[in-house]
């Protein structure tokens, strides 16, 4: 894949959906070599299976996830980051979104982790990281902070009294306050407020209903389409157990 391209499908991980001309600024910002918007449209016309596979598609002069486009829509996910400022991080950190399965590890998801690993799973990392990884995947879609909590027992880690419960409770919260959003063009919930932005507080729009213990939110989907569940779907399986 092409760095252009490169360029194309890291946006879209990144931003759910991404106008081309947008696209065409980053890549002009943080490279020498210049392409104009005409190049942008030729290059994905070339590159087109490969970005696809990526599941990215271009729609209505946007580059958009194929997430976006099956459950919310277009005009639904444009509406949510409608006014909204628009995070562009360094190069090398904007291309590692090419991996659709790449999310910021940050301060607040270290600390979750090492708790969880010191406290919780008695130093097994394979277990910390699953139990994280699934809370960081449902935060990404908008899950109620109850079904965050049932993760631990879904995973089969109980708590070893009250204060452990609440203390995790803090660090999921914060948690939720820095993970990057699609609805918020990449920013987290903290970085628009801190920007002056009144933001509701981070409301679900799926069902608190746990999944399976043996499907991660950021393993492979079991509908066998190659994308990560919490893209695929997770939402479906919700409503499914919520009937």
């Amino acid at each position: 894949m092409n760095l252009l391209s490169q360029y194309i499908v890291a946006s879209a991980h990144l931003y759910g959906v991404v106008p081309k001309e947008v696209v065409a600024d980053i890549y002009n910002d943080q490279n020498e070599e210049q392409v104009t918007l005409e190049d942008v449209e030729t290059n994905f016309l070339e590159n087109r299976q490969a970005i696809e596979k990526a599941f990215v598609y271009l729609e209505d002069e946007h580059f958009a996830h194929d997430t976006i486009l099956t459950f919310d829509g277009l005009a639904a996910m444009l509406e949510k980051q409608a006014g909204k400022p628009r995070y562009i991080p360094e190069k090398n950190e904007l291309l590692k979104y090419v991996d659709d399965f790449y999310f910021e590890q940050n301060a607040a998801y270290t600390t979750l982790y090492d708790y969880v690993l010191e406290n919780l799973v008695d130093g097994d990392s394979f277990r910390a990281t699953a139990v994280c990884e699934d809370v960081q995947g449902m935060i990404e879609v908008n899950t109620r902070f109850k079904a965050l909590m049932n993760v631990f027992t879904d995973r089969g880690v109980t708590f070893k009294g009250r204060k452990q419960k609440e203390t995790v409770s803090r660090m999921i919260k914060a948690l939720q306050n820095n993970v990057r959003l699609w609805d918020n063009n990449g920013h987290t919930n903290k970085e628009l407020k801190e920007q002056g932005y009144n933001l509701s507080s981070h409301s679900s729009k799926v069902s608190g209903t746990s999944q399976t213990k043996k499907l991660g939110r950021n393993d492979p989907c079991h509908c066998g389409s190659g994308k990560k569940y919490k893209k695929c779907c997770i939402n479906k399986d919700q409503q499914k157990k919520a009937r």
